[in-house]
């Protein structure tokens, strides 16, 4: 038995999911017989595209009222490839010269039953050079019985001489919605019931690819009974979806405890790091919508925060992918860590935060099992907790007075801490021009000092404002960042 994705291919227009730019056209051009003798159809794999120039071939002969009917004997023969005059060609494996030399020779035979004899270059941007120019006199001065349709991932690598001399269509990935419907009336015709969530979820994998999302569900075919997200999860070996929820509440909350020990059981069950962070980011992108008023599942953490570990954890995906082991995972997973507001006092051994309040002097906080830098402050031993006073973010967090105080030489000791876990929460490029400022808190704002020898740095910082922005807001509490380049001054 052939695959699903064959077996339900569409014989008419109207059973092509999506595409509508491109189908509404096409009836016309069929209708009113308008064709081009050359069409170039790009997009991502999957889409649609050469089972659009199957259909265009179908209704080139097709005997029905509506073209194609799909039922004739031509759109049948074309359906099955066992037409004389349609001639499909893979460029990827026949992009020599030769070959287009052999496939001009076909073209200059009549078509024996069809009106036209169609051409389908599948990947044809794997054509050669060569072969493009040998084609080229073709499609200056075609036939008039001769039909080319131009398939290809990659429209840019076509030459601009082939370019424009065709009728460009440019296909767009599917919906999850349109996905996921066209996958249920599948399963209806087979008599097979899924549950909703288990359709997006494949629609989601698929990444806007039809075929991709018809040949996973042909796997989950084999499996009994109605098809639900968790048998979805399990036979395509992804991580649980209540398990990364887990994750991210308490990346959330700051409980680190809790974030390693589940993501050392999933990756104990054999999970893939990558894959682990992958559906986190799933998750914290879900809450992120959900933030901005969209549907989805929330966390109790400020957007910043959520797009801050986004950031780092997408960051992550890149180093996974060359080493995927526990302790990989668990430096991603600390990194996404310390945008969050709740955990970005964590110290090590220590089951969870406990700020005290800092003299008005300005002399920073410190930790009990802190290193000797470490900007934070512990409370004094027997301390209850109702005697410490609740974290707020917004607020600033040098005293107003502490630059009068004798520290507008160098940084505070309690916003030292802060700033290299804000560097450290920066991609490696933009970390490396943000090592040459000086920062400062002033006036509920973030000021960032740059020595005058510094000003392509000060620059490339500067231009990266909206980036650095929600990282700011997370780490110091403040609304504003600037940033000041420091002139030298004259010697009298």
């Amino acid at each position: 038995m052939s695959a699903l994705y064959r077996r339900v291919r569409p014989l008419t227009f109207e059973e092509l999911v999506g595409q509508e730019h491109v189908k509404e056209p096409l009836v016309r051009a069929i209708r009113e017989g308008r064709l081009a003798q050359a069409y170039l159809f790009s997009g991502p794999r999957g889409v649609g595209k050469t089972t659009t120039a199957r259909l265009l071939a179908m209704a080139v002969g097709c005997q029905g009222a509506e073209r194609p009917c799909g039922v004739c004997a031509h759109c049948q023969a074309v359906q099955k490839g066992a037409h004389p005059d349609v001639v499909e060609i893979d460029a990827a494996s026949n992009n020599s010269v030769e070959d287009v030399r052999e496939l001009r020779e076909r073209i200059l035979l009549a078509p024996l039953s069809a009106p036209r004899k169609v051409f389908i270059l599948d990947e044809a941007h794997m054509l050669s050079k060569s072969a493009f120019n040998a084609l080229l006199k073709t499609l200056e001065e075609p036939p008039p019985h001769v039909l080319f349709i131009f398939a290809t991932t990659e429209p840019e690598r076509m030459p601009p001489t082939i370019l424009s001399r065709t009728q460009h269509y440019r296909f767009r990935r599917l919906t999850e919605e349109e996905i996921a419907f066209k996958l249920q009336r599948i399963l209806k015709e087979m008599g097979r019931e899924a549950e909703e969530d288990a359709l997006l979820l494949v629609a989601r994998i698929s990444d806007g690819a039809l075929r991709d999302a018809e040949s996973l569900l042909d796997r989950l075919l084999l499996l009994e009974g109605p098809l639900t997200r968790k048998q979805v999860e399990e036979a395509l070996g992804l991580p649980p979806r209540e398990a990364l929820s887990r994750l991210a509440r308490g990346l959330a909350r700051g409980d680190l405890k809790e974030v390693l020990s589940e993501a050392r059981g999933l990756y104990a069950k054999g999970f893939a790091p990558r894959s682990l962070a992958g559906g986190l980011m799933e998750v914290l992108r879900e809450a992120l919508y959900a933030a901005h008023g969209l549907p989805g599942e929330g966390l109790e953490a400020p957007p910043e925060a959520l797009l801050g570990a986004l950031t780092a954890l997408d960051e992550a995906m890149e180093r996974l992918a060359k080493r995927s082991d526990l302790l990989a995972l668990e430096a991603a997973l600390l990194q996404a860590a310390r945008v969050f507001p709740a955990a970005s006092l964590f110290q090590p051994g220590k089951g969870e935060v406990q700020p005290t309040a800092g003299p008005s002097s300005g002399e920073g906080v410190r930790a009990e099992a802190a290193l000797p830098e470490e900007p934070a402050h512990v409370r004094r031993q027997g301390a209850s907790r109702e005697d410490l006073p609740e974290f707020h973010p917004t607020k600033p967090l040098v005293p107003p007075g502490a630059r009068e105080a004798g520290l507008s030489g160098e940084v505070p000791r309690d916003l030292a801490g802060r700033w290299r876990a804000f560097l450290e929460a920066l991609k490696p490029t933009l970390r490396a021009f943000l090592r040459e400022a000086r920062p400062d808190l002033e006036e509920g704002r973030l000021v960032l000092r740059f020595p005058e020898s510094k000003a392509f740095h000060h620059k490339r910082a500067e231009e990266q404002r909206a980036i650095l922005l929600p990282l700011v807001r997370a780490h110091f509490g403040v609304e504003e960042v600037a940033f000041l380049l420091e002139k030298k001054k004259p010697r009298p």
